[in-house]
């Protein structure tokens, strides 16, 4: 039995030594405002993504490990620093010498609601900058309101602690300008 969970935690050890942690908190600011109330430098709700990666072989790739997500979350923080869940339908990673992409798209369509928005996240070797684009149109009280708008950001890392008890976004934002 001993040499059972000395084999458990040897492999429990192994795995965290190949994984790694992300966190990141984006500060949206508006840079183009096509259609909607919206106005340019405003900042809107903060992007927090959650990457654990791993080291995995694939041999129909190549002979040298390479680093694959595992797991992937993304969250909208509100003025107080609540996390809300925000999915995406395509995420795509990549990574180079020294660059790191994350890329995201999301489409929703109804009846009477049009949405398309995406999100870049990305490394170049110094620092973390997300960017994207959000456009929705919707019916309300049969008039049909558009919203179409980009965005620009710095991303800043969060330890593990600061992920799980986010700031509200008016305190992070201070913090680190």
């Amino acid at each position: 039995m001993k040499k059972l969970k000395l084999v458990i935690l040897f492999i429990f050890i192994a795995n965290s030594v190949f994984a790694e942690e992300l966190y990141l908190r984006c500060i949206p600011k508006i840079t183009q405002v096509r259609q909607g109330d919206f106005k340019k430098g405003e900042i809107l709700q903060h992007r927090i993504l959650y990457a654990k990666f791993k080291m995995e072989y694939d041999l129909t790739e190549s002979d040298e490990p390479k680093k694959v997500v595992k797991k992937l979350k993304t969250y909208l923080t509100n003025s107080k620093g609540k996390k809300d869940k925000f999915s995406f339908d395509n995420i795509y990673y990549s990574e180079n010498d020294k660059t790191r992409s994350f890329d995201f798209d999301d489409q929703y369509e109804s009846k009477t609601f049009r949405s398309f928005s995406t999100m870049n996240i990305n490394y170049d070797g110094a620092s973390w900058v997300g960017s994207g684009n959000v456009n929705i149109s919707k019916v309300a009280n049969d008039e049909l309101i558009k919203q179409n708008i980009s965005w620009f950001g710095q991303c800043y890392q969060l330890t593990k602690k600061q992920f799980k008890k986010p700031m509200p976004n008016e305190k992070f934002t201070n913090s680190v300008k």
